[in-house]
């Protein structure tokens, strides 16, 4: 049942985060939206999200350190956190997997494929 599933979403770019969340929401997911890591991790506090979607390239705290910062988080039952990002960068990828998230996605992202990627990762934990 996609309308119980909970995503946040964090991402600077305004555009880029309005127009996923209005993608998602027609298809049932129930998102929340934040454009800064600091701003994502005050919404933690009242919210706990199934996923987590973040962009790797935010300031003052990106993507990597959102992460870290989300997983010290104690008492957040287990979430699924991936990155969607335009930095299609090996190294980058490598030390997300390093880091232990759940799926490393490039922009620009067709929604049926963000999708599946949603379903599949929630299905597996």
């Amino acid at each position: 049942m996609k309308s119980k599933i909970k995503i946040l979403y964090v991402d600077d770019e305004i555009n880029a985060l309005h127009a996923l969340k209005l993608g998602l929401e027609d298809r049932g997911f129930n998102v929340s939206i934040a454009e800064t890591g600091a701003d994502a991790l005050e919404l933690l506090k009242v919210e706990e999200p199934d996923v987590i979607i973040a962009d790797l390239r935010m300031s003052p705290m990106n993507g990597f350190e959102l992460y870290q910062e989300v997983k010290k988080k104690r008492n957040l039952p287990p979430t699924v956190f991936f990155f969607l990002t335009a930095v299609d960068d090996f190294l980058a990828q490598k030390y997300g997997q390093t880091l232990g998230v759940d799926a490393y996605i490039t922009k620009p992202i067709e929604l049926d494929y963000l999708e599946s990627i949603i379903l599949q990762k929630l299905d597996k934990k």
